[in-house]
């Protein structure tokens, strides 16, 4: 797994993410399922309800309590990439290979095979980060079907690319979802700024927007519990004064009451548009960084670490790496070439 982070301003994008490759498998321990459905004094037999059916009845039943857990680490991952001569770059989180070739080798041949990338095409051709996302999703693809089409559960790939179109002069960044064949951009319209996550992003998530998804989809779920509950108890109190009107189900209501509708948690209260370009560096950095400090002390093998890795585009200057990892041996370093 990886952490992703794109800051867009009006002068600049920075592209950032950590640099420790781990490859991670859902699992389970079985015991953990001994206590719900089988029977320790009965041989582990599966337990059954009141009319013998067994309490384990589906996968999803053994699915939801599995995790995922590295067991694969890799260091000094390239995980950003430049598309020099036209001004974007690209990030990628998920798999770090499809079949024999890495995501890098597939980038670098990318940008062999098309017109666009010579001088003759960047002269000729109207290119868009939208356009290129296509194009590169479309390449892609193939040798991702051409492996995994016949898999159950096919192995997650997510590709961010940012940069600039040939006539815009401020930035557009792109989600593309190689697994289902998609891309969405992430700030549509006129003033696309701000900051976007790929990857492992729990903690910058609370941070920024004030809690993260699971902790949202957490909250829905305790705020549907507890209406839930006062609607039996409501009804328990209506029997009680003798009154035997059926109140309707909570889940006649679920826009009406949804606790997202109009409200959200306050966030992180930031210009992204007007920072300068060192402070959308030093921004993305920090974020990438907190995700590796809490991957070091958490209780779990870490899924992102290493060194920071950042990109710096500009409209007049294009693609810059910020930092640069060296090939060190004895105590030599030359530094490593960028894409």
């Amino acid at each position: 797994m990886t952490t992703l982070a794109a800051l867009a301003t009006k002068d600049a994008l920075v592209l950032g993410c950590d640099s420790l490759g781990s490859v991670t498998k859902w699992m389970l321990d079985p015991f953990t399922l001994v206590g719900e459905f089988f029977d320790p004094k009965e041989g582990f037999k599966l337990k059954v309800d009141k009319d013998g059916t067994p309490l384990l009845k589906k996968f999803d039943d053994v699915y939801n309590k599995s995790e995922l857990i590295p067991y694969y680490h890799m260091t000094h991952v390239s995980k950003l990439f430049s598309l020099e001569p036209l001004g974007m770059g690209v990030m990628a989180t998920g798999i770090a290979s499809i079949g024999s070739r890495t995501i890098k080798s597939l980038i670098r041949e990318f940008k062999v095979s098309e017109k666009v990338f010579t001088k003759e095409g960047m002269d000729s051709i109207d290119y868009t980060v939208d356009s290129i996302a296509q194009t590169l999703l479309k390449y892609i693809v193939e040798y991702y079907e051409a492996e995994y089409s016949e898999w159950a559960s096919k192995p997650e790939l997510e590709i961010m690319i940012g940069g600039y179109d040939k006539t815009k002069h401020v930035p557009d960044i792109y989600r593309i979802f190689v697994n289902n064949n998609k891309i969405e951009q992430i700030f549509p319209g006129k003033a696309p700024f701000g900051i976007a996550f790929g990857g492992q992003m729990d903690e910058i998530q609370r941070i920024v927007f004030g809690t993260d998804w699971r902790n949202k989809i957490n909250l829905k779920d305790r705020v549907n519990k507890l209406l839930n509950k006062y609607q039996n108890l409501l009804q328990d109190y209506l029997k009680g004064k003798e009154i035997y009107e059926e109140l309707p189900k909570i889940d006649n209501f679920e826009e009406e009451l949804s606790l997202f509708k109009d409200w959200d948690l306050i966030h992180f209260d930031v210009n992204w548009g007007d920072f300068s370009n060192q402070n959308a560096i030093e921004c993305v950095s920090w974020f990438v960084g907190i995700m590796i400090k809490s991957h070091q002390f958490r209780s779990q093998l870490p899924m992102v670490g290493g060194e920071v890795h950042l990109g710096l585009i500009t409209k007049d200057k294009g693609f810059t790496f910020i930092s640069k990892e060296e090939y060190i041996h004895e105590g030599h370093g030359t530094l490593m070439e960028g894409l």
